[in-house]
């Protein structure tokens, strides 16, 4: 066989070896992709809650203010029904005022603090919900993932023994090269070379299309089986089709 040959088979192998690999490296992205997801909203979840706590806390500390100024105003109004003087009459009174002033604007704050909580209640409910369905998310990902590798296990283990195989065949300055420009090009590793005129010796890339300078043609041609060519736009390693080799 000749070192194109040779170079297809290993292009062939490598190529359904990295397919594999790809659908288990797509998968673990996707879980994840998810379980970040998931993280984010875990953490929105946990302020959300914290807040609602805080407020619950506010509200608690609101009412213990205003019974306290309900008891001191009752305090108060007692010590008025027993006043003897005028004087001591109004100045009750007036305190008594100054601390139902107090308790109103408590219980306005009270009231609007009531109001926030309702609302982060709500945005804890929804919360809540985002953070169900991502978890759900997640699992059906992390089963997916371990669905994938169990189902490639066996094939994947298959095809590098006949990797190893096919890349014994080939010159190793020359599967080094292979290695590098399937890394570039995502397994995309091989490229027929495209006849376009063969009156006006016009070549292109099978892969990028970009026409070729004729000499390679030439070259492959008269194939040594020692050496490659590679597009110069795409880098891939050109090969001659049959049709093309035997024109």
């Amino acid at each position: 066989m000749s070192l194109t040959d040779d170079l297809i088979g290993l292009y062939r192998v490598d190529s359904q070896l990295r397919g594999l690999r790809t659908r288990v490296d797509s998968a673990k992205e996707l879980l994840e992709i998810r379980e970040r997801k998931l993280g984010e909203v875990q953490a929105g979840h946990d302020e959300t809650v914290a807040r609602q706590r805080q407020s619950q806390a506010h509200i608690a500390n609101l009412e213990g203010e205003s019974a306290d100024f309900e008891q001191r105003i009752e305090k108060l109004r007692s010590e008025l029904n027993s006043s003897t003087t005028d004087k001591q009459y109004q100045a009750i009174l007036a305190e008594m005022k100054s601390l139902q002033e107090l308790r109103d604007e408590v219980e306005t704050s009270q009231l609007s603090e009531m109001e926030r909580q309702e609302a982060v209640t709500a945005e804890v409910a929804e919360t809540e919900a985002q953070l169900k369905e991502r978890t759900r998310l997640v699992e059906v990902a992390r089963e997916e993932c371990e669905s994938c590798q169990q189902a490639v296990a066996d094939r994947v283990g298959e095809l590098e023994g006949e990797r190893e195989i096919a890349a014994a065949k080939v010159p190793e300055r020359i599967l080094k090269l292979f290695d590098e420009v399937a890394d570039q090009t995502e397994g995309e590793t091989l490229a027929p070379v495209i006849e376009v005129s063969k009156r006006h010796r016009e070549y292109s890339c099978g892969a990028c299309h970009v026409q070729i300078p004729y000499y390679l043609v030439v070259d492959l041609h008269a194939d040594d089986n020692k050496t490659v060519q590679q597009c110069p736009n795409c880098m891939r390693i050109l090969y001659l089709e049959t049709a093309t080799a035997e024109s």
